[in-house]
């Protein structure tokens, strides 16, 4: 499922009444009827709406919306605000035929804002028809002035966006002003890039994806540059394991990490790596470290690399070299801690490592150091970073991260080359050659230390596992994202990393 910028919407529609030849009025009618029809699967008790419309296109679905609710018997009100004048002529065909129904159709005036509010107070629904994609910019009065009065007095109705919430960037997610407060967001054709950026997607509420019309072909030949998440972009390479296959099958996954006080880290990634289906997996820790490892870690193999004191050294990645030839991938991070010489040891690492690689932790706070290193891998590489390690690597900060989203991880990979995985809320992966995907699983519960360990190891065994990185990092972080939602039995606040790994099997059994 493609996720669309405004410019991208516009191109889509464009293209479908231009190129196609599907005139604007079938789209705003069944973009119209969606709405409403998504409001009557509801069965509420009450049957009084309010629906708001603006002279845009966005008015003109609400206008329809209007037209199918009191055809399916209830009693409906629509307020519209602008001026017939700037209204399209779609939008204005569809405002004269509910005139010419006998609809109440009132022109909002401040003047006339008790009597909206009393309507809101008792309505059983309000439709925000208001503002549509591409809208940008402080919002002028009466605007914010309306907007204030729905999400302050329509608190018992049941409020429906239309596309997207009033008062909501659609590229960004910002908040222009004011935004209506939305219970339920039906969008046409297809998700856009607010429903999953903070803090739009807080005003979004329940999402839905409503058909309008519009031809898978005619989307992909519009080629958006981002994607939600879903199986089927990957479900190909997670096929069942053949009955002649071996642990050499599977790839030789090398997890690095595991310093003095953070064994937990590598053990974790290691065995999300097992559960992620690595044939192998070898963790290597620093010298002394190697029995408190094998205790937590029955199922690896367990490396020592020359350290001090439970940390790496400087030349300790040396020795990398005498086994590379049997690995297939390989994860540096968890756990690795901060000592002298850390810039030339991961630097040995990049070089060393004719292999798939993954970046996390305090390897991606080394790296931020001096990123130019990553010009000289050859291979796959994907970092991993929460959005403080984000504004460390990027040289900004945490704020202006959560502002960008959309554009910063975007930005770093087509630089250096890398594919970029900003943890979070929906999860934002971002390609070498621009394209991205949002993933929509995940639950609260991995707000909790070792989750970031986990999602390493998984993407470790996948690239070792030989599957191609613009597959195995988008299946990674969805079925990370969906254990953690089955980890959940109880309650959010309780579940264990270790539960979590637990769910790795039965989410990937879920998915295939």
């Amino acid at each position: 499922m493609y996720l669309f910028t405004a410019q991208e919407m516009r191109d889509l529609d464009r293209y479908m009444i231009e190129e196609i030849g599907v005139p604007g009025a079938a789209l705003m009618e069944n973009a119209g009827r969606s709405v409403a029809q998504a409001i009557l699967n509801r069965k509420l008790q009450g049957t009084f709406a309010v629906v708001l419309a603006g002279s845009g296109n966005n008015g003109g679905d609400g206008f329809v919306a209007a037209r199918y609710l009191a055809s399916a018997g209830w009693d409906v009100c629509v307020w519209w605000i602008g001026s017939e004048e700037k209204m399209s002529e779609e939008t204005r065909a569809f405002h004269q035929s509910c005139l010419k129904l006998g609809l109440s159709v009132q022109l909002y005036e401040r003047s006339r804002a008790g009597e909206l509010k009393e309507m809101l107070q008792r309505c059983d629904v309000v439709v925000d028809a208001l503002l549509g994609t591409g809208v940008h910019g402080e919002l002028r009065e009466p605007l914010p002035e309306l907007i204030r009065l729905v999400n302050l007095e329509a608190e018992q109705a049941l409020k429906v966006a239309v596309d997207i919430p009033s008062g909501v960037n659609t590229d960004t997610g910002a908040i222009m002003t004011d935004a209506i407060q939305a219970d339920v967001t039906v969008t046409l054709d297809s998700p856009k890039w607010c429903h999953y950026l903070r803090p739009a997607a807080e005003y979004c509420g329940e999402l839905q994806v409503a058909d309008i019309g519009i031809p898978s072909f005619a989307k992909a030949h519009q080629a958006p540059q981002a994607r939600l998440n879903t199986p089927e972009m990957w479900k190909a390479y997670l096929k069942p394991r053949s009955p002649w296959g071996h642990k050499g099958s599977y790839g030789h996954l090398l997890v690095v990490g595991g310093s003095r006080g953070m064994l937990g880290a590598a053990a974790l990634s290691g065995m999300a790596g097992l559960r992620a289906g690595a044939g192998l997996v070898t963790v290597a820790v620093p010298e002394q470290q190697e029995q408190a490892i094998a205790a937590k870690l029955t199922e690896a193999l367990v490396w020592g690399w020359p350290g001090t004191d439970g940390f790496f050294t400087a030349s300790g990645s040396q020795v990398l070299g005498e086994r590379a030839d049997r690995l297939s991938a390989v994860a540096v991070g968890p756990g690795v801690g901060r000592f002298a010489g850390e810039t030339e040891w991961l630097k040995e690492i990049l070089v060393r490592s004719p292999f798939p690689m993954v970046l996390d932790a305090d390897a991606l706070n080394i790296l931020s150091e001096d990123p130019s290193m990553l010009h000289i891998r050859q291979h796959p590489t994907v970092l991993t970073p929460h959005p403080g390690e984000m504004a460390r690597l990027a040289g900004c900060t945490v704020q202006e991260v959560e502002q960008n989203r959309h554009r910063i991880p975007r930005e770093w990979a087509q630089f250096y080359g890398v594919t970029v995985v900003l943890k979070g809320t929906h999860t934002v992966i971002a390609m070498s050659d621009g394209r991205q995907v949002v993933n929509p699983t995940g639950s609260p519960a991995l707000a909790k230390g070792g989750s970031g360990d986990i999602l390493t190891g998984i993407l470790g065994a996948l690239l070792a596992r030989k599957i191609p990185v613009h597959a195995a990092v988008p299946m990674g972080v969805y079925i990370h994202g969906l254990a953690g939602e089955r980890a959940v039995s109880d309650s959010a606040h309780s579940v264990l990393a270790t539960e979590v790994i637990d769910q790795i099997g039965p989410a990937i059994h879920q998915i295939s």
